[in-house]
């Protein structure tokens, strides 16, 4: 069997995000391996949202990185990923709304981000399903946009090709192989083994299932996360209308095709055990009564920017896990106990926007750069030694991502 230099598990986003990375930078002889196809897991049931607007420090760093990738990867592959540029707007509607639209107006202004205070008018002639009568301020940043996080994974990973990473899926990693303390491979669920020096774990919702073994914990539980997409009213819902952040509803909305696409945050998010879910999302059940359980408790504070919300057709329910974290910020780095071992997972919802710069960072840590942004906020060792299969701890997680009010 074939040595490694870097074995990177997992291909969604932020497997894939980090091999492209680590090739840019000159890193060779590295192995992408997912038990599936690229893309096919969490990263296909993601809303996509590029929002550019944040007020935690370095982030809006990563969401450029993201954008930089993109203009990047589409050069390099010829071929265009499918961005979307239509703006957002920010809907304020009560003290504690408006004093977050100033925290990030203030922010993106010092990020030199196109944004404007726009009045109620030009609100109704961007947003034509929208009722403005609740609305006391609507902040629009002209320049952000979304993107099928499906397309943007297959982009990271065709490029990290293209820069001689090696791909390999629907080839399950069983478990992380060490000795002393030291990483030495992979051990494959065929019973092959593949040697490297350095294992980097970005398998997501399963990332704790393989490091169980090895007895240390990620702070993170996959958490449910879902959306709902309207019937077609192409009148209501013009293709490439701004997508919405309304805390005051804890909702956020965008366009689909002719129709709208909602995200509504409950006030009790579900997690879930890591060691239930199934290999394919598809075959798991994320409770899917919660369809329109979630949608009644939550579709009243929406309904006050968006009335026809009791009456439109819903033709389509979109749920998967999302993994957070209890101070919903990432994880990434090596892990302290073992040499040569790291991870990329708890993407806390934002994985499509920030994974460009994820990966950045997490390749810049493995090949011991100076980083672009403050590494230490994002330590996996951060909460000491947790247990997270414990039912107080999951709780804790999907604590951090109910009420959610951002976008």
């Amino acid at each position: 069997m074939r040595n490694y230099n870097i074995i990177v598990i997992g291909g969604g986003l932020l497997g894939c995000s980090t091999a492209y990375q680590l090739a840019k930078k000159g890193a060779k002889n590295i192995l992408l391996i997912d038990r599936k196809e690229i893309a096919s897991q969490s990263s296909a049931r993601a809303a996509c949202l590029l929002t550019r607007a944040r007020t935690k420090p370095g982030l809006m760093e990563m969401v450029q990185e993201t954008y930089d990738c993109i203009d990047e990867i589409e050069e390099m592959l010829g071929e265009s990923l499918g961005l979307q540029c239509c703006g957002s707007i920010t809907i304020a509607s009560s003290q504690a709304s408006m004093k977050g639209v100033e925290a990030i107006e203030q922010a993106v202004t010092s990020f030199s981000l196109p944004n404007e205070r726009i009045d109620n008018e030009k609100v109704s002639a961007l947003l034509p399903w929208i009722d403005t009568s609740a609305i006391e301020a609507a902040l629009y940043m002209p320049t952000d946009c979304f993107i099928d996080s499906a397309l943007l994974c297959s982009g990271y990973a065709n490029a990290a090709k293209k820069l001689g990473v090696e791909i390999r899926s629907n080839i399950g990693v069983k478990d992380i192989i060490c000795k002393d303390k030291v990483v030495k491979g992979v051990l494959l669920a065929n019973g092959d083994t593949i040697n490297a020096p350095i294992i980097i774990n970005a398998a997501g919702a399963w990332a704790n299932i393989l490091m169980r073994s090895l007895e240390v914990g990620l702070p993170f539980t996959p958490v449910r996360s879902h959306f709902w997409i309207t019937d077609i009213d192409k009148d209501k819902f013009p293709v490439n209308h701004p997508f919405t952040i309304i805390p005051d509803a804890r909702a956020f909305t965008r366009s689909d095709v002719g129709a709208l696409m909602i995200g509504l945050r409950e006030s009790e998010c579900l997690s879930f055990d890591p060691s239930t879910l199934t290999d394919d999302l598809e075959d798991y059940d994320f409770e899917k009564d919660a369809k329109w359980r979630v949608l009644d408790e939550c579709a009243p504070l929406l309904k006050g920017y968006f009335p026809q919300i009791d009456d439109i057709g819903i033709a389509h329910y979109v749920s998967g896990p999302s993994c957070y974290v209890p101070d919903t910020s990432y994880i990434i780095g090596e892990i302290e106990s073992y040499s040569g071992l790291y991870t990329i997972s708890g993407c806390c919802g934002g994985g499509v926007a920030v994974g460009g710069g994820m990966g950045r960072l997490m390749a810049e840590i493995v090949l011991g750069e100076k980083t672009f942004v403050d590494s230490q906020p994002y330590n996996p060792s951060r909460f000491g030694k947790i247990d997270p299969f414990a039912p107080a701890f999951q709780r804790s997680c999907a604590d951090a991502r109910s009420n959610k009010k951002g976008g």
